[in-house]
C-alpha cells in the first residue's frame, strides 16, 4: 500500500519503509510523527487495485514515521546583478529539513500496512544522514592592531 501526503505545501509519495525529507517538524530525532493530510491511498492486488481518491483529504488517513534526521541542507547561493551599473549582491540559504522513515499507512477504515521492527532496524543501520546541525553564526576575527611596535633599540 502506498499514499500521496501533504507537508510543506508539496506532495510525496510513500510506503513503509520509505524515508523522506520533508521541510522542519517539531520533534527530536527518535521521536514519531504523523502525516494526517492523506490525498491519496493505493492497494496493489493480484487483478485489480484499490484506490481511494481524497476530496480533498481522505477523512480518518494516515501516515506514522519516526524521525530520524534533524538539520539544514546545501547552502544555495542568490546572486543578483546589473549590468554596467555598478550592483551586485549575494545572498546565501540554507533550509532546515527533517529526514522521516515511514513505518505504516493507515487507510481510516481499518487496513493498515506496517514496518515490522527488523526491517526498521535493516533501514535504520543502512541510513546516514547528510544534513548538518546549525552551527555557530559567522564572526569575524578579532580586529588585530596595525600600529607596529616599538622594538627596543640595541644599547650600544
Amino acid at each position: 500500500m502506498y499514499a500521496v501526503i501533504q507537508s510543506g505545501g508539496k506532495q510525496y509519495r510513500v510506503q513503509p519503509g520509505d524515508i523522506l525529507q520533508v521541510e522542519k517538524q517539531e520533534g527530536e530525532v527518535g521521536s514519531s510523527l504523523t502525516f494526517s493530510e492523506v490525498l491519496f491511498l493505493s492497494k496493489p492486488g493480484t487483478e485489480s487495485s484499490q484506490i481511494t481518491l481524497g476530496k480533498p483529504l481522505i477523512q480518518g488517513a494516515q501516515v506514522s514515521g519516526e524521525i530520524v534526521g534533524q538539520g539544514r541542507g546545501e547552502k544555495i547561493l542568490i546572486v543578483k546583478m546589473k549590468r554596467r551599473k555598478q550592483y551586485r549582491r549575494t545572498q546565501g540559504h540554507r533550509q532546515f529539513y527533517t529526514q522521516v522513515l515511514v513505518t505504516s499507512v493507515n487507510n481510516g477504515s481499518g487496513d493498515q500496512v506496517s514496518l515490522s521492527a527488523e526491517e526498521k532496524t535493516q533501514k535504520l543501520s543502512k541510513f546516514q544522514s547528510h544534513l548538518k546541525a546549525k552551527g555557530p553564526a559567522f564572526s569575524r576575527p578579532s580586529q588585530i592592531s596595525r600600529k607596529k611596535t616599538a622594538t627596543p633599540k640595541a644599547a650600544s
